[in-house]
């Protein structure tokens, strides 16, 4: 009797027979494509001329690919003729959207009403140091050793190419009127690289990039140079439309940039020939520092 009532107590205790469980697939649906608002036909994309021109329509074709997937328009890639022509024209209205170095992006916010959309990550970082450089066989080692030297700038409009590199200098004691030998402006920081490797200049000022870039563009080793001074970190550039820009088109571009990295595969081919990481939303009052330099060196 007892061995019975075990029998039954094990059988009423056993598990029923489990149907495996299959997840149903997760339903996801793919973002709803941009439709162009009417009259938006093209996005005219200006950029200052950091690198030389053509170089600088190479590094930002993958950026202009992307967007115009993204847009369902034409991207088209102007670079201006100096940092000051972009700017000009960006006030005239022949660009839609701009990417401008911290002091060009300072003197265009004075003229133009900007909507700022996106800053530059690099290096793990937005904010970078510009460099002041020369051939690395050069005697030269320190600023002191550059009184009487001959030195390239870039552009009077350029960040790390000429309002820090001065801003260094003249805190390190230089009259720039005086202590240096020649100085010229040569346009773009590829130009001051090239200028010093061939020993057309003594030294120069450029971005922390740009050797790299260089790399890049001329397969040229980044050992050739030697940096002797570093500057202040400071925000690095910014992109921005102008007011013309419908609010749709500006959030849809804004939409297509900030989740950009390099952590995927995508992120890098976008990301890699221009050297960035990504982009953070931008703000406006972290280049009042740039605008505060400015000012100073004016006095």
């Amino acid at each position: 009797m007892r061995l019975a009532l075990l029998v039954l107590l094990f059988a009423g205790c056993a598990e029923p027979s489990l149907t495996p469980f299959t997840p149903k697939p997760r339903e996801t649906s793919a973002p709803a494509p941009f439709t162009p608002p009417a009259g938006f036909t093209k996005l005219r994309v200006g950029l200052v001329p950091y690198l030389a021109p053509d170089t600088m329509v190479q590094v930002h074709q993958k950026l202009a690919d992307h967007l115009s997937r993204s847009l369902s328009v034409p991207v088209e890639l102007v670079s201006g003729d100096s940092y000051g022509d972009a700017i000009d024209r960006l006030e005239r209205g022949e660009f839609d959207l701009v990417e401008l170095s911290p002091l060009a992006y300072a003197e265009a916010s004075s003229r133009v009403k900007l909507r700022c959309l996106v800053q530059s990550i690099a290096d793990g970082s937005a904010t970078a140091s510009g460099y002041i450089f020369v051939r690395d066989d050069s005697p030269r080692r320190t600023l002191a050793d550059l009184k009487g030297a001959s030195f390239g700038f870039v552009d009077p409009m350029s960040t790390s190419g000429s309002l820090l590199a001065k801003k260094l200098l003249r805190d390190s004691g230089f009259d720039l009127e005086k202590d240096l030998g020649k100085t010229e402006y040569l346009g773009n920081h590829e130009a001051v690289l090239m200028a010093v490797l061939e020993g057309r200049i003594d030294a120069g000022a450029t971005y922390q990039g740009s050797f790299n870039s260089l790399r890049r563009a001329k397969g040229i080793d980044p050992l050739t140079f030697r940096v002797i001074a570093k500057t202040p970190r400071t925000p690095r550039d910014i992109f921005c439309v102008s007011p013309n820009v419908p609010a749709d088109v500006a959030n849809a571009i804004t939409a297509a940039m900030l989740p950009m990295s390099v952590r995927d595969r995508g992120g890098r081919e976008v990301l890699g020939p221009l050297n960035l990481n990504g982009f953070q939303p931008a703000d406006d009052s972290s280049y009042d520092v740039i605008r505060q330099v400015a000012a100073e060196l004016k006095k």
